[in-house]
């Protein structure tokens, strides 16, 4: 006899703690553009919140926060002029490659760098592509790792 009913299971582990109730056996992935970059208490930190379609990353412009399509962008994996110009207030410009650019530097001067610093660590030097590149690592690490 074949069930219609989704699997089900009575005890889960998720981010380190086991949870015995009666759920869906579920698996997700949420790792998408919009994942949104922290740096907390000197480690690098991708989601769980989103930036969503709205604001949406930086390189919307439209006044969001760091995110993985911003990384993208700046590592060159993202090319502006294949998408259509439909960011900005107005929905009529491209993506922002200069605007995640300067939010990068931003968060590198006011967090990164400081916090290297304070721990005489050789992160001051690090630069904008190391900082996009190291989030991009950590969320592949987070979100991928079975």
């Amino acid at each position: 006899m074949i069930s219609c009913w989704p699997p089900q299971i009575f005890e889960a582990q998720i981010a380190g703690v086991t949870i015995q109730a009666p759920q869906l056996d579920i698996r997700t992935v949420a790792a998408g553009g919009g994942s949104r970059f922290f740096f907390r208490e000197g480690l690098f930190a991708v989601g769980p919140e989103s930036v969503r379609a709205h604001p949406g990353p930086v390189c919307y412009r439209k006044g969001g926060f760091l995110a993985t399509t911003d990384a993208n962008a700046v590592l060159g994996r993202v090319r502006p002029e294949l998408f259509p110009a439909i960011f900005g207030p107005n929905e009529d410009q491209p993506l922002d490659v200069d605007g995640a650019r300067v939010a990068f530097e931003a968060l590198l001067k006011t967090q990164i760098r400081p916090f290297f610093a304070s721990q005489a660590a050789k992160g001051e030097e690090m630069s904008i592509e190391e900082a996009a590149y190291g989030f991009i690592k950590v969320e592949r690490k987070f979100f991928f790792s079975g």
